[in-house]
């Protein structure tokens, strides 16, 4: 049994062409109207519309956010602060330990605003993995240094 073979033109053969200059002129001609029916299809007005709606409202939303406006009332702020204390005689590490303290603004509920007050501590714990990793005796602890009603 033979195998078919493919005619084609002896010039378009030579140049490696698989297809007439015509036939590549009608495709690239069909493909340009479906993908031009696609993009108009895809969207409506109303969609588009909504949209628009959505992200304007985010906007002035991220806007009385960043401004610190807020429509439910008072915002109970504490401000906290959070270091590593390390049990050593080395005057090195407690210098470290204070310098490298951290002091940060956290928004809270009034419930926990009200049961904390300023030098609560609210985290004492130890750091178990550094001490099996490192044989490091220290612990973490973060304490209110202010309370605030914004």
């Amino acid at each position: 049994m033979q195998m078919p073979t493919l005619c084609f033109p002896e010039k378009h053969a030579k140049a490696g062409i698989w297809f007439k200059p015509s036939s590549i002129y009608k495709m690239k001609t069909i493909i340009t109207v479906l993908a031009v029916f696609l993009l108009i299809s895809c969207g409506n007005n109303e969609e588009v519309e909504n949209l628009k709606k959505e992200n304007a409202a985010l906007v002035s939303q991220v806007k009385a956010l960043k401004e610190g406006v807020n429509a439910k009332g008072p915002k109970y702020m504490l401000k906290l602060r959070l270091k590593q204390s390390h049990l050593s005689l080395s005057i090195k590490k407690h210098i470290k330990d204070a310098v490298n303290a951290v002091e940060f603004e956290l928004p809270v509920d009034k419930e926990f605003y009200d049961s904390v007050s300023e030098g609560t501590e609210i985290i004492d714990k130890f750091r178990f993995g550094s001490m099996v990793l490192y044989g490091s005796l220290g612990d973490w602890e973060m304490t209110v240094k202010e309370k605030y009603v914004k």
